[in-house]
């Protein structure tokens, strides 16, 4: 069976492993920070977003996190008032974008995928290079607590931003 690791513990990567996990796929996420508690560009969930979480049973608990709840969306130009966005018709289960906290999101998402006995989260992890052997990568190389380690894997995707030592690694064009 393929293993899979994957470069960064935000949104895209920890959603990746959480959906190869429930695949039965063996996936380890390694993030460089020790928690999820930091600050972050976005803490907006979308319909669109709610909808995948809705599709894949989540939704409901997720839900449960204390959230802000936006259905609409409108500004003061000139004292006049212009809708800017209306979500309440959307054909979303969820007609409203939700305004969480990502630490809270990514906290959800990795407790759903430490559901799956395939699911590993590496915390304190930093990627340093990946492991290429005869033009083909293996796996990554992370700092850890424990010092420099090596972990090889199948598929390594990188989900580590735009500053991505993936793609430096990978020699990828941004």
């Amino acid at each position: 069976m393929q293993t899979t690791c994957i470069i960064g513990g935000g949104p895209a990567g920890v959603m990746l492993g959480l959906l190869l996990a429930r695949a039965g796929l063996p996936v380890t996420v390694l993030e460089k920070h020790k928690d999820f508690f930091r600050d972050f560009r976005g803490d907006t969930i979308h319909p669109s977003t709610s909808e995948l979480m809705y599709e894949l049973g989540l939704l409901d608990r997720l839900l449960e996190i204390r959230h802000t709840k936006i259905d609409h969306i409108a500004a003061m130009v000139g004292g006049e008032r212009f809708e800017i966005g209306d979500f309440t018709h959307l054909p979303t289960h969820a007609k409203f974008i939700a305004l969480m906290p990502q630490w809270d999101l990514l906290n959800f998402l990795s407790e759903e995928a430490a559901r799956y006995p395939s699911f590993a989260l590496r915390l304190a992890w930093e990627a340093t290079g990946l492991i290429e052997e005869n033009g083909v990568i293996q796996g990554v190389r992370a700092n850890t607590p424990e010092g420099p380690r090596e972990l090889r894997a199948d598929v390594t995707v990188g989900c580590d931003g735009r500053h991505a030592v993936s793609r430096e690694a990978a020699h990828l064009p941004l």
